[in-house]
């Protein structure tokens, strides 16, 4: 039966030499070295600002969320 199943190719994204990482990527518990907010050197601008986009929008939830929520039990206990 093994020898009827068909293997699938795997990509492994790490890089063989982490030299450029060495104790300055102490910002996360990750293995990578990603640079700040996840952004990687050499990143394609669109993917910046995507995820800075990402990162605004969910700023902006947390504090419309928190005021909201603020409010709400301003009304209720007042």
């Amino acid at each position: 039966m093994s020898s009827d199943m068909k293997t699938i190719p795997l990509l492994d994204n790490r890089s063989e030499d982490d030299s450029s990482c060495s104790t300055e990527c102490t910002t996360c518990s990750s293995t990578g070295c990603a640079g700040g907010l996840g952004i990687k050197a050499g990143s394609e601008k669109d993917v910046v600002y995507r995820n800075i986009f990402i990162f605004m929008v969910a700023g902006i939830v947390m504090i419309v969320s928190s005021f909201l929520i603020m409010k709400i039990l301003t009304a209720v206990f007042e």
